[in-house]
């Protein structure tokens, strides 16, 4: 919508400057026409030249777009890899660890049991 707002914008000037300039010519018809040709064919220039620009500015958007969305599924897929090896690798960690509290739980129980006949006196 902005591409079609912007190309009306420039079309409603360039009439408002024909307008203007043909009220407040200075010159006669016929150099006025002759201005008014050389004007016209630069607008059209112009015109042609945003377009193309445009159009560019639209494929280049078309690959930014296609691109980024396949770096966001690439990023996905390597956090997602990257979790499974560290849920592979902390999982052996942790059933280290549990047995050695479930150790260290029997090693204070006994010490309790060592440690009773002697308070009880």
């Amino acid at each position: 919508m902005v591409p079609k707002s912007l190309l009306l914008g420039f079309l409603t000037g360039g009439t408002v400057v024909g307008l203007i300039t043909l009220l407040w010519a200075p010159t006669s018809g016929k150099e006025t026409r002759k201005k008014l040709l050389e004007n016209k064919n630069l607008v059209v220039e112009e015109l042609n030249e945003l377009k193309q620009n445009l159009l560019e500015i639209k494929d280049s958007a078309t690959i930014v777009s296609t691109e980024g969305k396949s770096a966001v599924i690439e990023f996905v897929q390597d956090v997602k890899v990257a979790l499974q090896g560290w849920k592979a690798d902390t999982s052996e960690i942790k059933d280290e660890l549990a047995k050695e509290l479930k150790e260290l739980g029997q090693t204070i129980e006994d010490l309790e049991k060592q440690l009773s006949p002697s308070l009880e006196k």
